[in-house]
């Protein structure tokens, strides 16, 4: 179900495209029964996450962050669309989306089945180096992994070429500025949007599995295409999430995905914001 939020001077959709299923064996850094343990995982390892989507409006513009999955994925996953119908946004009308990164539960909901845009009226806000990795030509050398996100963006984004604002760190744009936090993908992004007295940071895949990696950051996952960064990511941005009090807007994150991080001994703890 659809819920909103006000956040400062916005007010806030918190969307759902669904829960990826997954597991504990991709967890790098903590032994594995502890793991399945903290993710409530069945005896198997099998564990689900929740793929969130968020939806604010500024000014004229509408503006979503990621794009979920859409069919390609899972059969629990790509209803975003879905969503914002109930919610009463046609997804024609979203004139913006900001991306964390371009892995495929982010990033393959762009299109449909026949690889048309979806949102055919946005354009899309994507740092240039997680833009130029992905779209890069392969050198025989990348993992098969790499190669078929890559081959994947290409479909995904090719109806958006004449539509993408390519981002750098410093720049900002109505209110939203990338962070760059590398390692989970080359140009991992965490977007901070100013809302008034407030301010809330949409981290993407930061953290991936929340019940683990917020409190025990030097934790990683297999999905991480550079662990060591990755990790280091993480403390920089829970560190400045809670040093400035930032409201956070978690791709991987129980209900209602938003909320606060706070420090606790050697890591840090998460207080879900009341929906």
């Amino acid at each position: 179900m659809t819920t909103s939020m006000r956040i400062g001077d916005l007010d806030f959709l918190l969307l759902s495209d669904g829960v990826l299923k997954t597991s504990v064996d991709f967890v790098v850094g903590m032994e594995r029964e502890r793991a399945r343990r903290l993710l409530g995982a069945d005896e198997a390892g099998s564990v689900f996450i929740p793929v969130n989507n968020f939806l604010f409006r500024r000014q004229e513009r509408i503006i979503l962050i990621d794009a979920g999955a859409g069919d390609t994925m899972q059969p629990t996953l790509g209803r975003l669309p879905q969503e914002l119908r109930s919610a009463g946004v046609d997804p024609s009308t979203i004139t913006h989306i900001v991306l964390t990164h371009l892995h495929p539960d982010h990033a393959n909901g762009l299109v449909d089945n026949d690889g048309k845009a979806i949102y055919e009226n946005a354009e899309l806000l994507v740092l240039a180096k997680e833009l130029d990795f992905w779209m890069a030509e392969n050198s025989g050398s990348e993992p098969q992994s790499v190669i078929r996100i890559r081959a994947r963006n290409k479909i995904n984004l090719k109806p958006y070429l004449h539509r993408i604002r390519t981002m750098r760190e410093g720049e900002e744009a109505f209110g939203c500025s990338p962070i760059l936090a590398v390692g989970h993908s080359p140009g991992h992004t965490c977007w901070r949007i100013e809302a008034g007295s407030a301010a809330v940071l949409a981290w993407g895949d930061c953290v991936h599995f929340s019940r683990i990696q917020i409190a025990h950051p030097d934790v990683a996952v297999t999905y991480d295409l550079d662990a060591e960064q990755a990790r280091a990511s993480r403390r920089r941005i829970l560190e400045l999430a809670a040093s400035e009090r930032l409201a956070i807007a978690g791709a991987h994150v129980a209900a209602p995905g938003v909320g606060h991080v706070s420090r606790q001994g050697d890591g840090f703890s998460f207080e879900p914001a009341a929906a």
